[in-house]
């Protein structure tokens, strides 16, 4: 018996990359409003909004959990998946190929786009918009 498997909408795995990509500016943002809110916060300033301030913290926090959870189970299957997830989605001026990437982590073109794919669809199921 064979079942069909849904592939995820453009939309989602374009979102999805794009959360990989910014994930280590996420990380500098987190410190930089926790910074704010804790140092340099007037309480006397009308403008200042420390709800919206810790909402955006919150959301930031989670993406970054999600993401931290997917790379810790892919850890555990290997070290070209890390390699991987940094060459392709986190080094600045990379314009690498999906084919010199897999030369880089000795693999195949075809097998890094198994791996592009199952780092979305794990992160994506991590933050709830796909499973």
């Amino acid at each position: 018996m064979t079942t069909a498997t849904k592939t995820m909408p453009k939309e989602i795995y374009r979102y999805i990359e794009h959360e990989i990509i910014n994930y280590p500016r996420m990380m500098e943002r987190i410190n930089e409003l926790t910074q704010y809110l804790t140092h340099d916060k007037n309480p006397q300033s009308p403008s200042h909004n420390t709800l919206h301030l810790d909402i955006r913290i919150e959301r930031l926090s989670t993406v970054v959990r999600c993401i931290e959870n997917v790379i810790r189970n892919l850890n555990s299957l290997g070290d070209p998946y890390h390699e991987f997830i940094k060459l392709r989605y986190w080094r600045t001026n990379s314009n690498a190929t999906m084919e010199g990437i897999a030369q880089k982590i000795h693999v195949s073109r075809r097998t890094a786009y198994n791996m592009q794919n199952r780092i979305i669809q794990m992160v994506a199921s991590e933050l709830g918009e796909w499973n």
